[in-house]
Parts: C-alpha cells; structure tokens; sequence
C-alpha cells in the first residue's frame, strides 16, 4: 500500500468527521454503499478520479483539501493554502492533471 493511499484514506477520514457525517451519511450522499467508503477510509481501495468532485461536494470543502495532507487548520501551512486559492483555472487543470496521475499509480 502506497502511502499516499495512506495519507488521502486518513484525510478523507479526518474530513468526514469534521464535516459531522458519518460514514453512512457519506455514502448516501454519494450513491454508495457503507463498504466504500469504509474501503476508502481504510486504504483497501483507491478513489477514482471521477468521484472526488461529489465527495469534496458532500464534505463542504474545495477539491484540493482532500490532498493537503498535515493539520492546515493551524496555519502552520497557511501559505499553501492561500496559493492554491490563488491559482486561475488554467493553473487548476495542471494541479487536477496531476491529482488524476497520481491517483492512476497503485
């Protein structure tokens, strides 16, 4: 298991909680069983790409959240955060060719 794998199961985990769903509340919003997102919150399958929009949708935050990994909330990564707000959309299909890259890798 890839430890990116890792790291967005732990975020997708840290995300639904902080948006005070659990994870039947997530899959029904999403049209999906309990067993995916379990699958997904504990690394045994990846996300595919055409899913992340609804998720990042039924969580409340913007796509790239789900790839900040580490506690941005504190602001020790702030200035991340405020460059990715910046980007025009050119620069967002970049960073969104690059999301589907590397969640092609297994």
């Amino acid at each position: 298991m890839s430890e990116f794998k890792k790291q967005f199961a732990e975020r997708l985990r840290e995300l639904r909680i902080m948006a005070g769903l659990s994870q039947e509340q997530l899959a029904e919003a999403l049209g999906l069983s309990v067993k995916t997102v379990s699958y997904w919150e504990n690394a045994h399958n990846s996300v595919t790409f055409n899913k992340i929009p609804a998720i990042a949708n039924a969580l409340g935050v913007p796509v790239y959240k789900l790839f900040v990994f580490g506690d941005l909330e504190s602001g020790n990564n702030q200035e991340i955060m405020d460059f990715l707000d910046s980007m025009n959309s050119r620069e967002r299909r970049v960073v969104s060719k690059v999301i589907k890259s590397i969640l092609m890798l297994k």
